[in-house]
């Protein structure tokens, strides 16, 4: 079938793609591809597929239409994304370009934010990202190092950066209030949520939104009908978010937004491979947020566009009644009860300036500082009143950060775009209480970059980029088993070029076709990674030399009534220093979704397959795992007249032929065959 090849995997994704070209009909200017998703970015605002970087943009419409109820759903068909245990919300992680594992997820080689506000979270045999799709708009996925200079050193896998909903989302003219109510079930598990969104705009220049979203989900199955050991939770959350606009030209704002996500259950201490010998506990997994924000355009002035903000975020994991004993000794080998805590807070501000340098060069300057203090606790209670603090896979201790950069995007002629950018990080780790070794560890990270691209013609470009990053240790990695201190930072050099394809008025008039294609390597020396021996509990070393290669391909076809859109990813990762394989790559895979809209009766539905091929560069065979393809169906009724207009009607079954099925990187089975249904009304 697809063996995972180069050669076959180019195969198919020309054959994807001229399904998805052949379906063409007519076509309006309002029907764009996710190419055609505008980036939230500094400098100029652009398109996907006019930067020089792989970056995709999932918009709120996609995010409805996969009725996510994970991260995972909203970025699992984005080439070079792998999402860990995508279906368990309680342990998700990411793999991007071969970077992220499944007990060490990694999540320090990658940037991931909400609102401007980093998140971080990192437990052993327990998820990192806790995300409560119904509050997100849009979620932007950068892959590649190259992100470092704007986000923070160190993001070697790439950053993913989300954005919750605005009141403004929902007010259309003059309306003072909007209410949305919603609804979805899930068949497999049984699993429901609720939300509602009440959006008011009691003032011509203050708006408010709140958002409640209430959910209880069961165990659910894998493919043919497997029962998994998985856990009943609860699922409770809300934002709320004020903004007031003020300024003689209206050109200055200040939010203020908190979030709280808490999912709550009886079930598997282990939500990483749902192995039944760590026993159970009750548990409540939570993330807050609170953010001010400050944000003046000066309308009148093109060098100051400047935003300051400050937050603060705590995610943790607290479980009461554990189970576990350890079996050489039948102690509590992690207490009778247990909080897993990151506390954070960070501060930024950023100013862009738009410098007209001549009647052909544009340049936007962009600068900023930030920094952060973030504490990570874990304390235990034993059976004797006592509490003990950290482990050697969870020490606890306290990050200080304090970063600067600048970048600058200079346009030729509105055809060449040249972005030269640095970044200096300074860290300071100090160890808590439980480490051995209580000295603390500083150093400073340097991230410079270059990118370009080029417009050939109207309908071509070319792009690369040439980055440096360099990754300092985080309190997992400095603090592990008697307290190593002396790992040094790992340094990544990456190389990425593409080219992009942008037609229009192909198979009709005014129908649209892009196509990207990049190819990137990255070598990584002093790479960080984790084991966890038996007995001695984790160990953090250093492979001297890491090289990760590889190709994806995204591309969309747009119509008022036929769309489509592929995407394919080919990764290569080799441990040079060893001669072996690098184990955390994904399987080569791709994606391709057909669809049709009946314009007439505001119904749009689509088919989606995913293609995986089988992963056999490991190095042992045990950790092989066969190819495999899975399919889905989706449709969409979106009346816009009449007694249901504002109405949105959803159904969708998943893994259609209910395959059984296990991922490379996951440590446990897919999910089976799911039929959801979701009914919303905006009032």
């Amino acid at each position: 079938m697809f063996n995972g090849t180069v050669s076959r995997a180019a195969l198919l994704a020309g054959t994807t793609l001229s399904l998805a070209l052949s379906a063409g009909q007519s076509h309006s200017q309002e029907a764009i591809t996710v190419l055609d998703e505008i980036v939230v970015t500094a400098g100029e605002e652009k398109v996907a597929i006019d930067t020089p970087q792989a970056v995709t943009v999932v918009g709120q419409e996609e995010i409805d239409r996969r009725q996510a109820t994970t991260l995972g759903e909203i970025l699992n068909d984005i080439p070079g994304v792998s999402v860990i245990n995508a279906d368990n919300p309680l342990g998700e992680s990411l793999n991007i370009r071969g970077i992220g594992g499944i007990l060490s997820s990694d999540e320090n080689r990658m940037i991931v934010q909400v609102d401007g506000v980093k998140s971080f979270f990192e437990a052993y045999r327990a998820g990192s990202f806790f995300f409560e799709p119904e509050m997100l708009k849009e979620v932007e996925v950068l892959r590649g190092p190259a992100s470092s200079t704007l986000y923070g050193s160190g993001a070697l896998a790439g950053t993913v950066s989300a954005r919750t909903k605005d009141a403004s989302d929902f007010l259309e003219g003059d309306d003072a209030i909007a209410v949305r109510a919603k609804t979805t079930w899930d068949s497999n598990g049984n699993g429901s949520k609720n939300s509602l969104i009440a959006a008011m705009r009691p003032l011509e220049n203050l708006e408010f939104l709140a958002n409640f979203n209430y959910g209880r989900y069961g165990d659910y199955d894998a493919g043919n009908g497997t029962e998994l050991g998985n856990s009943r939770f609860t699922d409770l959350s809300g934002l709320a978010k004020l903004k007031y606009t003020f300024g003689e030209d209206r050109d200055q704002s200040l939010t203020a937004s908190y979030f709280n996500i808490n999912k709550s259950g009886n079930g598997l201490y282990d939500q990483i491979t749902h192995e039944p010998m760590f026993g159970y506990a009750d548990h409540v997994t939570s993330e807050q947020q609170g953010r001010l924000t400050y944000e003046n355009a000066f309308a009148s002035n093109d060098w100051l566009d400047l935003t300051a903000q400050v937050s603060y975020s705590e995610t943790k994991r607290d479980l009461d009644d554990i189970t576990y004993r350890n079996p050489w000794n039948g102690d509590p080998a992690f207490g009778l009860e247990a909080e897993y805590v990151y506390k954070t807070w960070q501060g930024k501000l950023e100013n862009t300036s738009e410098i007209e340098i001549s009647d052909t060069i544009l340049a936007y300057l962009t600068m900023g500082v930030e920094g952060h203090h973030r504490e990570r606790l874990n304390p235990r209670l034993m059976p004797d009143g006592t509490t003990t603090h950290g482990a050697s896979s969870h020490p606890e201790g306290e990050s200080r950060l304090l970063g600067a950069y600048g970048q600058a995007e200079i346009i030729v002629n509105d055809r060449f775009t040249l972005i030269p950018g640095m970044r200096v990080d300074h860290s300071r780790l100090s160890p808590g209480s439980g480490v051995a070794l209580q000295d603390d560890v500083s150093d400073t990270a340097f991230s410079p970059k270059l990118a370009a691209i080029y417009e050939l013609t109207h309908w071509m470009n070319v792009f690369g980029s040439v980055s440096h990053t360099e990754r300092l240790p985080v309190i997992d990695e400095a603090f592990t088993g008697n307290g190593f201190t002396d790992l040094g930072k790992e340094k990544s050099n990456n190389y990425e070029a593409g080219i992009g394809f942008k037609f229009d008025d192909v198979l009709q008039d005014s129908d649209s076709v892009r196509f990207k294609v990049t190819g990137f390597h990255n070598d990584i020396e002093n790479y960080l990674y984790t084991t966890f021996q038996v007995p001695g509990g984790a160990v953090t070393t250093a492979i001297d030399d890491v090289q990760i290669k590889g190709v994806e391909v995204e591309a969309g076809y747009a119509s008022p009534t036929w769309y489509g859109t592929l995407g394919a990813a080919i990764t290569r990762g080799d441990n040079q220093s060893e001669d072996t394989y690098l184990e955390s790559v994904a399987a080569d895979n791709a994606f391709f979704t057909l669809g049709y809209r009946f314009t007439e009766y505001n119904l749009d539905v689509s088919w989606r397959s995913d293609l995986y091929a089988r992963q056999d560069r490991v190095n042992s065979a045990d950790s092989e795992t066969p190819g495999y393809a899975l399919h889905s169906a989706r449709l969409s009724w979106l009346p816009e007249d009449g007694m249901f207009a504002g109405a949105e009607v959803r159904a969708s079954v998943t893994n259609l032929f209910d395959k059984e099925y296990t991922p490379h990187l996951s440590g446990t089975q897919g999910k089976g065959r799911s039929f959801k249904l979701s009914v919303a009304k905006t009032f």
